[in-house]
């Protein structure tokens, strides 16, 4: 795909031009995009607006016309040698050959070079989650993650099932027990404002989620390939603002395992020792996904994070409770609450703010051997007694956002302007918050 900023209308072109004020939804973008051939050149006039304005809405536009572009490529998979997912990933995240123009008097040249960064980064996340798990595991996720930050110019460090031992991340091997593959923590640095915080993005990686002993049924296991897209956000976001040269200083934290069944898998009942300290009691071996992830936040804020925002497609009962379209977002700070929510209007995505509340903390506080449980059998709001129990590892003094994926991080059927898997949900809001 090849979108450019021109200004003038090019003649004999098909044209498209947004309603006034900016009145356009991302839905009927990624419908331009999703022809993936073909010529348009989109008006953009700005008679209302500032030019601020103008670029910024350019810059959604043209990101939006990667994400309805995106198709998996399934002729690359099937020519797969020996490269590396990293090598491939080009070829993997499929764009088409459609050509767009953007016709402003304004110069957009900077707005559409941010929206082909953010769009291309996001298709690199889609594709890394719509990859059969026998081509990515841990260890392929890993080698992805080393490789950009070598190609970034960025430090990572790359911890396996001994590393992991020694820091006693009983969560991470608990989950992992079962697979023949080690675990693996990565994480990525960057340092754009010496001697500013550390913020900190914890991304969800279970490479394939089987559910343990509590196995799920066919339909429950239909996708769970696409139960690390928390971890291929993150990374993906990280690409975007390290690119970008953004002034901030960046931790980026995936915690990659697979949740599956073998004579060695954790069982219902075993109490473990978490990082942090605290003894869980493992009653649910399908509530996985907290138990690396609380882990993942006691490294960062070990690593000295005084900000941590995690990305998890965590309970179904959030995506009961706000379909496929909204993710719920847990915040324990209402500033910064505030600025995720302008982050996300401005990348026009849909979240809502779900309770962290203490009796969702009791419910868990049950168990008569461990500090407390995983799970809160029978009390309902799955959704915030989740994110109640990776409360019970953020420190005091720590800014915590945790966004509940489920419903948004992946795309059931081709709709929406956005092809059938991965969807790259939340890259465009990360970027808006933590950017300059």
């Amino acid at each position: 795909m090849k979108i450019q900023w021109v200004n003038k209308v090019q003649e004999g072109i098909p044209s498209w031009t947004p309603a006034e004020g900016g009145g356009w939804q991302p839905e009927d973008i990624r419908k331009l995009g999703r022809k993936r051939s073909g010529k348009l050149q989109l008006l953009l006039n700005g008679e209302s607006g500032s030019v601020e304005d103008l670029r910024q809405e350019a810059r959604e536009i043209v990101r939006e016309l990667y994400r309805g572009a995106y198709e998996f490529s399934k002729k690359t998979l099937k020519e797969w040698k020996q490269e590396s997912v990293w090598q491939m990933r080009r070829r993997l995240a499929d764009f088409g050959d459609g050509e767009f123009f953007l016709v402003s008097d304004t110069d957009l040249t900077e707005a559409v070079e941010q929206g082909t960064l953010e769009g291309c980064c996001a298709g690199y996340a889609r594709a890394l989650g719509d990859l059969p798990n026998n081509y990515l595991h841990a260890q392929e996720m890993a080698a992805y993650a080393a490789a950009l930050a070598e190609d970034l110019g960025c430090s990572i460090q790359l911890l396996g099932n001994e590393e992991l031992k020694d820091l006693g991340c009983g969560g991470i091997l608990a989950v992992n027990q079962g697979s023949s593959r080690p675990a693996v923590l990565a994480a990525l640095r960057y340092e754009g404002a010496p001697a500013s915080p550390l913020t900190a993005l914890v991304g969800k990686g279970v490479m394939f989620d089987a559910g343990g002993y509590h196995l799920k049924d066919i339909d429950g296991m239909k996708g769970m390939k696409l139960d690390m897209c928390g971890a291929a956000d993150v990374l993906e976001t990280f690409e975007i603002l390290v690119r970008r040269k953004v002034k901030k200083n960046l931790l980026a934290v995936l915690v990659l395992v697979e949740n599956v069944i073998s004579p060695d898998a954790c069982k219902m009942g075993d109490v473990i020792t978490m990082m942090g300290g605290q003894t869980v009691e493992i009653y649910n071996t399908d509530a996985e996904g907290r138990l690396i992830l609380a882990d993942g936040l006691e490294y960062a804020q070990r690593q000295g994070a005084q900000r941590v925002i995690d990305a998890a497609t965590l309970t179904y009962g959030c995506q009961a409770a706000l379909g496929d379209e909204v993710t719920g977002v847990f915040c324990n700070s209402d500033s910064l609450f505030d600025a995720w929510k302008q982050a996300a209007d401005t990348a026009r995505e849909k979240i809502w703010r779900l309770p962290l509340m203490e009796v969702y903390h009791r419910n868990l506080e049950w168990s008569v051997c461990a500090d407390f449980a995983n799970y809160a059998p029978g009390k309902g709001a799955a959704a915030s007694t989740a994110a109640c129990f990776l409360e019970k590892f953020i420190h005091p003094e720590t800014e915590w956002l945790h966004l509940d994926m489920v419903g948004t991080a992946t795309n059931r059927g081709e709709q929406k302007g956005l092809a059938m898997g991965a969807s790259g949900a939340m890259i465009g809001s990360l970027t808006r918050l933590l950017e300059d």
